[in-house]
């Protein structure tokens, strides 16, 4: 298993495949149903990386998302600055994340599809296979592909054809109550990459937790729904895998993946667990942490303004890195945004992606929202993260221990099907004490040896 250094891993991710989504990078959290139009911000060509000698659209596109207040804030601003640089109005559509895969599958089928939407890498080739996204390749030429991370080029691309841009990456760590490690007499968390926690330490500072904080659960994962794939980390920790070198065979029939299942089941069976934070529920660990009724989440950078915001002077936190066992790894998340191929106004759309991309756009959304650029130009560059930039090296340090063998496993087209069976057979497992760790992996085997 090769780990990738910073820059390596930021340039290419070491990889032919790209660097998928891992999940689509919202929790739900602050994703309420709108319809809203960009009205603010700059038409300045300096800010916005817009072109003054571009010539003028009309009419409007719809861009259909979750997200954050942070995030829709940030595109609505660069909505604003397209409308006043190209003059084509950007309405953009706020959905729950965890209704956004229905209500777009549900309008395509309809014929009645927005004219660009955000979705994660994974789910692009299939949403791709199915016709459903616009080849962009006259608009989007190798100039412009070279721009962006090779890895994350090819995941929105589809037999060499672009059907839309990537957008930004992400990843998880470990938020933490500094006043629940307090209470608990937990003084030292990592704070180097190299010195992050084993399992067995780990579970050592939950049973502290436990036993002092019993108003709170010590910890919960972030596996809900779309994100259920992120238990691969813990696979990938245990020194398992999900498929072989081919990509042909399911490889969980192991003593590392049993390991892993018998590790994540037993947090759940000791108390350690938030016991209604499973995986078929939308119940986020972001939105629980706030209110103190956990002490430790696992959780993506993205989600750092909205959890600043909801806890505001409450109470402290922070962020380590996640615990390792054999190895270390963690998911790359982020998301593209792709055009439709039945856009009622497709020009005006494929301009927008463009546009959405741009250095200076790019880079003003990432810092707004605590993400990380896919640009090659942006690689080295200092960004200003407007919340708790205190916190972002961690999650960049985090980010660099993405395993190659999981990205390639988790951009392939089969995964949106393979994320599935997790969310199929991990539910019943962790709510269930007395299901056993051979027939869920028979189950996932068989799932997922079928969506290949």
């Amino acid at each position: 298993m090769s780990h990738l250094d910073r820059r390596s891993f930021l340039l290419t991710a070491g990889l032919t495949a790209a660097a998928g989504s891992l999940a689509v990078c919202s929790s739900g959290s602050n994703g309420t149903s709108s319809s809203t139009s960009g009205s603010t911000g700059s038409a300045s060509s300096s800010a916005s990386g817009g072109s003054s000698t571009a010539a003028p659209l009309s009419g409007t596109v719809t861009l259909t998302t979750w997200g954050s207040d942070q995030e829709v804030a940030a595109f609505k601003k660069i909505a604003a600055d397209f409308k006043a640089a190209r003059g084509a109005e950007v309405t953009v559509e706020v959905l729950p994340y965890d209704q956004i895969r229905t209500v777009i599958d549900r309008r395509l089928q309809a014929g009645n599809p927005p004219d660009l939407f955000r979705v994660s890498y994974t789910d692009v080739s299939g949403y791709a296979s199915n016709g459903a996204l616009a080849d962009l390749s006259d608009a989007m030429d190798s100039a412009f592909a070279g721009q962006f991370f090779p890895a994350l080029w090819n995941a929105v691309t589809m037999d060499g054809a672009p059907v839309g841009v990537p957008h930004h990456t992400d990843t998880s760590a470990i938020a933490y109550n500094k006043a629940h490690f307090a209470k608990a007499g937990i003084t030292s968390v990592p704070d180097t990459l190299e010195g992050a926690w084993t399992w067995d330490e780990f579970v050592a500072v939950l049973e502290k937790l436990k036993g002092a904080v019993p108003e709170a659960s010590p910890f919960a994962f972030n596996y809900q729904l779309y994100g259920a794939y992120r238990w691969f980390n813990t696979l990938f920790q245990a020194g398992g895998t999900v498929l072989d070198a081919d990509l042909k065979n399911v490889t969980l029939n192991t003593d590392q993946a049993k390991k892993a299942l018998s590790w994540t089941q037993s947090l759940y069976t000791k108390g350690l667990h938030a016991p209604s934070v499973l995986v078929k529920r939308p119940t986020y660990p972001d939105e629980i942490f706030p209110t103190q009724k956990i002490s430790m989440i696992q959780t993506g950078d993205f989600l750092i303004p909205s959890l600043d915001a909801a806890i505001g002077k409450k109470f402290d936190w922070g962020v380590t890195y996640l615990p390792r066992d054999a190895a270390a790894a963690t998911d790359l998340g982020g998301n593209a945004v792709v055009v439709t191929d039945q856009a009622k106004n497709k020009e005006a759309a494929i301009e927008f992606a463009k546009f959405l991309v741009t250095a200076d756009n790019m880079k003003y959304f990432c810092e707004q929202t605590t993400v990380l650029p896919v640009r090659n130009d942006l690689v080295d560059a200092k960004l200003d993260f407007a919340t708790r930039p205190d916190l972002m090296p961690v999650f960049q340090k985090q980010a660099t221990t993405m395993p190659d063998a999981l990205v390639k496993t988790t951009t392939m087209s089969a995964f949106p099907a393979i994320n599935q069976a997790l969310v199929d057979n991990m539910d019943q497992f962790l709510s269930n004490s007395s299901a056993s760790v051979d027939s869920v992996i028979s189950g996932l085997t068989g799932a997922i040896q079928k969506a290949l």
